[in-house]
């Protein structure tokens, strides 16, 4: 245990209660700059990590100012995978804190120096996972600035699930100002500089999220490989190193690396940040298919996060593929173009257009019914009447009875000599003709006496005896009486 550590046990101790609230456990790390417990809250009864800075260096102004601005930022952070900061203040002595959800497993450098290269589909998962905790820090603003292996923190989820969070966002600025490289580090000579962009090599302050893209490019280098690109025995020739020469190929140390992770990472760790990875979502696509469907999952969400800037955002199961889901050679897929098509009609931008089909059918439908009910109603009280009789036709008139030689004699009688002569003139005669013919219907109308006469001599047919009324049941003896 290092001299610094003894003093720190030494001013805190277990069951000593800071801000009030947190109990100590016990000292988790210690550094020249802070402190690190294990705490309980004497309310809650939940375990914390609690970390503070020491007096010393919390009477630097400057210092403990950018300590809580950075603490504040880091708030705004809301991952799975980024150590969830839950309270930020001052304590009674001036130094400023800040409260973290207590982890449970060991720091990626522990288990890259116990175990070695780590297998390949598990190594590109932990790299994703960071990519989503970068997505949600570059979406609020915050560039880490000292992503290595120690502030990569491995534990289990719910379902025991392998699960990466980042700690210390923002805390390299407060240190990196003051030449040391994390508040808990005790080796501050060569911690962090083995896995700074050249950038950042030549001005700290000037840097952007690309230069979180090459720390973590040679984390997964380490990952995969176990070594380190750029080793040197002091800071000048590491920083020669990081400025003029090339990493080597990874697949030198270990051949199995598929051909294609080789240009991945590669592209990671360009000298120029115009030619590296312009963000996390690029990065997370292409590292998508070396960790399976879960890989593609992870990918897919980098990219959502950096389009929402980092604030939570509720997907419905209805939603259509969106437009950001690029294919693996960096064109759109066809999730694109169906997202476009959903995106100008579809059930997330106009759901009324969506309902007034169905409210249409709906009252169609009902209509329906309350007429056949209607008609069903009236045609109990008014009956279809029945079609109008028509005249009937010539063949259904019943026939005429023969002349007897009798009518033809009277029909052939020449008529009488006082009878008016006909009209000399057409006109007269046209005028008479109408009337000549009605007096015709008339007397067709009218049979004559000796049609009368026929008429009586023809052979009737014998009436037939009417059938006597079915008597109402009744007794036995009335049935009887009917059958007699």
């Amino acid at each position: 245990m290092s001299a610094v550590a003894e003093n720190i046990e030494t001013e805190v101790k277990p069951g000593d209660v800071l801000a009030g609230k947190y109990r100590v456990e016990k000292v988790l790390g210690a550094g020249g700059m802070g402190v690190v417990v294990q705490a309980t809250h004497v309310v809650l009864n939940d375990r914390v990590a609690l970390k503070f800075l020491l007096p010393a260096v919390a009477q630097h102004e400057n210092t403990a100012a950018r300590f809580l601005r950075e603490a504040q930022a880091a708030v705004r952070i809301k991952s799975p995978h980024v150590a969830r900061v839950i309270d930020v203040g001052t304590m009674d002595s001036g130094s400023p804190y800040m409260v973290m959800e207590y982890l449970e497993g060991k720091d990626l450098c522990a288990i890259v120096e116990a175990e070695g290269p780590l297998d390949i589909g598990l190594a590109t998962l932990y790299t994703l996972q960071v990519c989503e905790a970068l997505a949600a820090a570059h979406s609020a603003g915050v560039v880490h600035r000292d992503i290595k292996p120690a502030n990569i923190f491995l534990t289990r989820g719910g379902d025991g699930s392998p699960i990466a969070k980042v700690l210390d966002f923002g805390i390299s600025k407060v240190t990196s100002d003051m030449g040391v490289s994390s508040l808990t580090q005790t080796q501050v000579s060569m911690g962090s500089p083995l896995y700074m962009s050249p950038e950042q090599m030549r001005s700290a302050r000037d840097v952007d999220a690309r230069a979180d893209i090459w720390s973590l490019g040679i984390v997964l280098y380490e990952m995969l490989t176990g070594t380190l690109p750029f080793v040197a025995d002091s800071m000048p020739q590491l920083c020669a190193l990081v400025l003029e020469n090339t990493a080597p190929p990874m697949r030198i140390v270990r051949p199995d690396l598929p051909e294609q992770l080789e240009p991945i990472v590669a592209r990671c760790l360009e000298k120029d940040p115009a030619k590296r990875y312009q963000s996390v979502g690029e990065l997370a696509m292409d590292l998508g298919p070396f960790a399976g469907d879960i890989g593609v999952s992870s990918a897919a969400r980098v990219v959502r996060i950096l389009e929402g800037g980092g604030r939570p955002r509720t997907v419905s199961h209805m939603e259509p593929p969106r437009p950001s889901m690029m294919s693996l050679d960096g064109r759109p897929s066809d999730a694109h173009a169906t997202s476009t098509a959903f995106g100008a009609t579809g059930v997330q931008d106009k759901p009324k257009e969506r309902r007034a089909p169905l409210y249409i059918a709906i009252a169609a439908v009902t209509v329906g019914l309350i007429a056949t009910v209607w008609g069903f109603t009236r045609g109990g009280d008014n009956p279809t009447p029945a079609p109008a009789a028509q005249p009937p036709t010539p063949a259904a008139e019943a026939p005429k009875p023969a002349a007897t030689e009798e009518a033809k004699a009277e029909a052939d009688k020449p008529e009488p000599a006082d009878s008016p002569a006909p009209s000399a003139s057409a006109a007269e005669a046209a005028s008479a003709a109408p009337a000549a013919s009605a007096e015709a219907a008339a007397a067709a109308k009218e049979p004559s006496d000796a049609e009368k006469r026929a008429w009586a001599n023809r052979r009737v047919p014998a009436k037939q005896p009417a059938k006597p009324a079915a008597k109402p049941t009744g007794s036995k003896t009335d049935v009887f009486d009917e059958r007699l």
